[in-house]
């Protein structure tokens, strides 16, 4: 399993209830991660992205060797590289250079990426059909997170609502992109939203990655998202009344 989806699964799941008193030392679980996009494949961009929870390269047409050497420079950080579905050999260079995990979309080819200990972050669209989105659950190609992507940097209601909707679809980690200015009531909102995870964008600074883990770590717990089920009743419709013939009175 790569170190990313590991991490993934600490966030999704939460922290596991223990008896008697908590251990000390014990590690904190964030209610978030953040993952921080890098275009810059030097080593100073490499040491600015160092203490986030996971580093997705978005440069393309690296070498293997350029990648090993990035890799190196971001010490114990998971580094993923974000896949062109148009170039489905791109997956085979991330393997050689010993990346942690993939990012992919649903137009990439299965074989491309179906390498065992390989993360796989599936990119969904905000528009993605409610019973596509259901079956990335049982897919046969085992998936470590969702992320939503949009060129959208604001927070609005409508992406909140989006969030839900994928939070209550699916069974995986949900990750959303979000711009560098994100606030401590948004981080809020997306939290209680059911995100685990968010992706800044290239160019944050090591400050600003510190801040926002520093403000994610205060946040409180969300409250525990309750859908109301409400059983399905069939609607019987009344049997039409049968028509009674009147018998001809002047029979013969």
């Amino acid at each position: 399993m790569s170190k990313f989806a590991e991490k993934l699964q600490h966030v999704h799941r939460g922290p596991i209830a223990t008896m008697g008193f908590r251990r000390s030392g014990e590690e904190e679980i964030p209610q978030m991660l953040v993952v921080a996009s890098l275009a810059d494949v030097g080593a100073k961009a490499a040491k600015a992205v160092a203490s986030a929870d996971a580093v997705i390269i978005d440069s393309q047409d690296l070498s293997a060797e350029d990648l090993k050497q990035l890799m190196s420079a971001l010490g114990d950080v998971p580094a993923g590289v974000l896949l062109d579905s148009t170039k489905p050999g791109e997956a085979a260079k991330a393997l050689e250079a010993g990346l942690d995990f993939v990012v992919i979309d649903i137009k990439t080819p299965v074989e491309a990426v179906n390498k065992e200990g390989l993360g796989r972050i599936l990119k969904i669209e905000p528009s993605l059909d409610v019973v596509l989105a259901r079956a990335i659950n049982s897919l046969p190609l085992s998936i470590d997170g969702v992320l939503i992507a949009s060129d959208d940097s604001v927070l609005t209601i409508e992406r909140l609502l989006v969030c839900r909707r994928f939070a209550d679809l699916l069974d995986k980690p949900l990750l959303l992109t979000m711009g560098s200015s994100v606030g401590s009531s948004d981080l809020s909102s997306l939290c209680e939203a059911g995100v685990k995870g968010i992706v800044v964008p290239a160019g944050l600074t090591a400050k600003a990655l510190g801040e926002l883990r520093k403000a994610i770590s205060c946040l409180p717990k969300p409250t525990k998202h309750k859908t109301k089920a409400s059983p399905i009743i069939p609607r019987i419709a009344p049997e039409p009344e049968a028509v009674v013939e009147e018998e001809d009175d002047d029979e013969e």
